[in-house]
């Protein structure tokens, strides 16, 4: 389980809109590893309202991308969610998003979500 910024597209394989990650160059992309208990405490907080946000398909178990359109609409949500009290790995997960989302945006590309 982990979250992925992709910083280049260039030579990424795709399964559907989803960038392949497996091949990718160390320098394309930025992994954050993410816990077995990191997944209860995603599931809960975050997937619901992200995936009605930013119609995405976000589900433990499975993988998906969100754009750097998407990425806006995440940032806006986490920058919020960071103001109300929350579980402490929480916090370091959604600093984290904010980074990669940040950068997304900035690189025009996106996230991958392997949960």
């Amino acid at each position: 389980m982990r979250l992925i910024l992709i910083r280049d597209f260039q030579g990424l394989h795709y399964y559907g809109y989803i960038p392949e990650t497996n091949n990718a160059r160390k320098e394309q992309i930025e992994v954050f590893e993410l816990t077995k208990e990191d997944e209860g405490l995603l599931d809960k907080d975050f997937v619901t309202p992200v995936d009605d946000l930013c119609h995405s398909l976000i589900d433990p178990g499975d993988v998906d991308f969100l754009n750097a359109d998407q990425c806006r609409l995440l940032l806006v949500w986490l920058r919020k969610r960071l103001k109300d009290p929350l579980e402490p790995r929480l916090e370091i997960i959604y600093d984290v998003l904010v980074r990669f989302a940040q950068k997304a945006i900035e690189l025009v590309t996106g996230i991958v979500f392997d949960l």
